[in-house]
């Protein structure tokens, strides 16, 4: 009862410090120039006496356009050399701040980037993340005349743990957010301890469902993607009665893989829950219908994860099981900075976050011209597109995002805006952002074990699988046997990109799909470019469908096997 008395004085904070961070939202959509600007001078203020602010003068910078002059828009190379100093211990060299952790992403081409984190940049994930969904969640519930009931919450996103030789995590920005929450996670999550379940320390999925289908109190679900979720209904639908059996006599099953240690540790905290597990019981054999979580969890009030752009087949899926719950569409961001959040529930429209990093914009249509002439969040216009720079608070200035964003509208004065594309990006199932790099060196190295040459090839996103699966499109005369060569065209695929292998393993993404197209397909798309105008010397080939006329056209053209 003590604990449950906790868990509801924590939830409660929780929710109050998000509806304060809604009231900020509201608040700086009145000025929210003013705001980046301040934000701007404090982050050069706090900065002039280090290494990169005395070479760059942050002290004589007085405007904005005193810090285009000073500060050139740079990229992750330009930064390596500083970061690699300061993971070997050097201070005092991007940022005068305490770097609390690095966030690991494999980039575009596999090659890994470390993102500093402080606890000035981490903040805005605290503060707009989980804080905001539950404050979200707790005020629809009132809207609809209902109560918030204080209850944890189930995180299906595994952590990794991994840190550095000095011991600081080096892993997502999420797992180093969510580590400020660590001493508190028994009495906010389902997770029994201070640590996120690792992927590493064997069947995590099995780890996460045991806690969270004994907690008939949980009030939320939150991922970072919600394609994760999707891997993971799929592990339910295949392993609930282990899990229930197992909560009916309080043990952990012989056939889960999990390391001793942890399995002796998990043990000591569980015991038989026979009532929950005859309810749990009746409930899975009722079905997996779209009453599902609220039938597992009464009191579930919101579900957070991203589930824009291409994980919107995810987040339908997902709404499959959850009549009744309103989902949050969570954030929009990288590992180098917060941008922006949903200012209300069901929406993929984010609001511009101008007290977490400062931004510029290069217009869509200029885009590899002059990047000085960047504009300001009060120079944007609504349903145009932009790439997008950052200067964060962990020390990176005028950082290129590579991010291309649509202007949805505004909130008072502030951008809501809408992620598009990732530059070089094809698709993005489960954070694996897989560039157009990656799907042409994996057709080279194919053609080249094979001494073949593959004249037309397309990658899309095939949603009509769960979890969404990579399709290769080929137009050759190559002689191979395709179906055949799939296990090692998903070999090069990871060899390219390094987070495949991974989200693979785990059944984020399911097995690659290989598809002929009819012969002529493509010379018919270029010529049918030509018809309406465009010169025969720029049509360049297609290797995504990025637009629904060229879905419709070759899709409607590929061969019946």
């Amino acid at each position: 009862m003590a604990k449950k008395a906790l868990t509801g004085a924590a939830m409660r904070i929780m929710v109050m410090k998000g509806n304060k961070s809604l009231r900020h939202l509201e608040a700086s959509a009145k000025a929210p120039m003013e705001e980046n600007r301040a934000l701007l001078m404090k982050i050069l203020r706090d900065n002039r006496d280090t290494e990169f602010g005395k070479a760059h003068h942050f002290d004589e910078i007085r405007t904005v356009e005193d810090f285009k002059k000073n500060v050139p828009p740079a990229g992750y190379e330009d930064y390596a050399p500083y970061i690699e100093r300061m993971k070997n211990g050097e201070e005092n060299l991007l940022t005068a701040a305490k770097v609390l952790g690095y966030s690991r992403t494999s980039g575009s081409s596999g090659v890994p980037k470390y993102i500093p984190a402080t606890k000035a940049s981490l903040q805005a994930y605290v503060k707009y993340t989980w804080t905001r969904a539950l404050a979200l969640g707790a005020a629809e519930l009132k809207k609809q005349g209902g109560s918030y009931a204080p209850g944890r919450g189930v995180f299906l996103s595994p952590a990794t743990n991994e840190r550095l030789p000095s011991g600081l995590l080096c892993s997502n920005i999420a797992e180093i957010g969510a580590e400020q929450y660590g001493m508190f996670y028994p009495f906010i999550l389902t997770i029994p301890g201070k640590a996120l379940f690792d992927v590493n320390d064997g069947d995590y999925i099995y780890n996460i469902y045991r806690f969270a289908l004994a907690d008939e109190d949980a009030t939320f679900i939150f991922s970072v993607f919600l394609s994760i979720n999707v891997s993971q209904m799929a592990y339910l639908k295949e392993n609930w009665r282990t899990i229930v059996d197992d909560i009916e006599t309080g043990k952990i099953s012989e056939s889960i893989q999990i390391k001793p240690e942890l399995r002796k540790e998990l043990t000591a905290l569980i015991r038989p829950m026979p009532e929950r597990a005859k309810y749990l019981r009746k409930q899975f054999e009722q079905g997996f219908d779209e009453t599902l979580f609220k039938r597992l969890w009464p009191h579930m009030t919101v579900i957070c994860g991203i589930g824009n752009a291409s994980f919107k087949p995810a987040a339908d899926y997902v709404r499959s099981f959850a009549k009744g719950i309103p989902f949050d569409f969570s954030i929009y961001g990288a590992s180098e900075g917060l941008v922006a959040a949903c200012p209300a529930l069901e929406t993929t429209d984010m609001q511009l976050l101008t007290d977490s990093c400062f931004y510029e914009f290069i217009p869509f249509d200029e885009m590899g011209s002059d990047v000085n002439n960047t504009l300001t969040l009060d120079q944007l216009k609504a349903g145009e597109k932009y790439e997008i720079l950052i200067t964060t608070q962990a020390g990176l200035y005028r950082y290129h995002l590579k991010d291309v964003i649509e202007v949805k509208g505004f909130r008072g004065k502030c951008p809501l805006i809408s992620f598009v594309f990732r530059k070089g990006q094809l698709f993005n199932i489960a954070g694996e952002k897989f560039s157009e790099e990656d799907a042409r060196n994996t057709v080279e190295m194919l053609e080249k074990a094979h001494g073949v040459t593959v004249d037309h090839w397309l990658f899309y996103q095939d949603d009509s699988v769960m979890p969404n699966r990579y399709a290769l499109v080929v137009e050759s005369d190559a002689d191979l046997d395709w179906d055949a060569c799939i296990d090692e065209i998903e070999d090069y695929i990871g060899r390219c990109n390094k987070r495949y292998p991974s989200q693979r393993s785990k059944s984020f993404i399911s097995r690659l799909v290989v598809k002929k197209q009819i012969p002529g397909t493509h010379d018919a798309w270029a010529k049918l470019c030509v018809e309406r105008g465009a010169s025969a010397a720029q049509i360049k080939p297609v290797h995504t469908l990025d637009t629904e006329e060229k879905k419709n056209f070759f899709l409607q053209r590929i061969e019946d096997k």
